[in-house]
């Protein structure tokens, strides 16, 4: 398990450097996702941490673009980690593209779930990086995310779908 997610991680930050050895050298930018909003959708793999196993996650999130090249953007965002407790999380995000494809998240916001037969909301933190190929108009690529609060953390590798409208 330890080497599946060493291995995933290795090549999210493999892609990237492949892709911009093919990248234009006359210094600027062709933007492929111009528009004002991206809908994203990621599913990944999930290791939360001092629990055994890897659980379903899932990611949402709508964020609304900035700036001529779309290069930042503000939105909402939800995650769930289906395992026997059920961990949701709703945040606030910041986007960032420092590069052409390359997008992180930072997400304060909020988790809750049953723990031990009673609902729990939690002051929760969401990060992840996003690497995203623009086919035909879908956005497609390896996301690395993690999140924590005051009783959980967690770690996740998988793949991230996204429009833009």
């Amino acid at each position: 398990m330890n080497r599946s997610i060493l291995l995933l991680v290795t090549l999210f930050w493999i892609i990237p450097l492949l892709g911009a050895a093919g990248e234009p050298e006359h210094g600027h930018v062709h933007q492929d996702d111009l528009h004002r909003f991206h809908l994203g959708f990621g599913t990944a793999a999930t290791q939360v941490i001092g629990e055994s196993g890897i659980a379903p996650g899932l990611h949402l999130h709508v964020i609304r673009q900035f700036g001529e090249q779309r290069r930042w953007g503000v939105g909402l965002g939800y995650e769930a980690i289906i395992d026997k407790h059920l961990h949701n999380g709703l945040n606030l995000l910041l986007n960032v593209k420092p590069l052409e494809r390359l997008a992180f998240n930072v997400a304060p916001g909020i988790s809750f779930g049953k723990h031990d037969g009673e609902m729990e909301v939690l002051p929760a933190a969401h990060f992840e990086a996003i690497y995203e190929f623009d086919l035909a108009g879908i956005h497609l690529g390896p996301m690395i995310g993690a999140g924590i609060d005051r009783e959980d953390a967690h770690v996740s590798v998988g793949l991230h779908i996204g429009l833009g409208f």
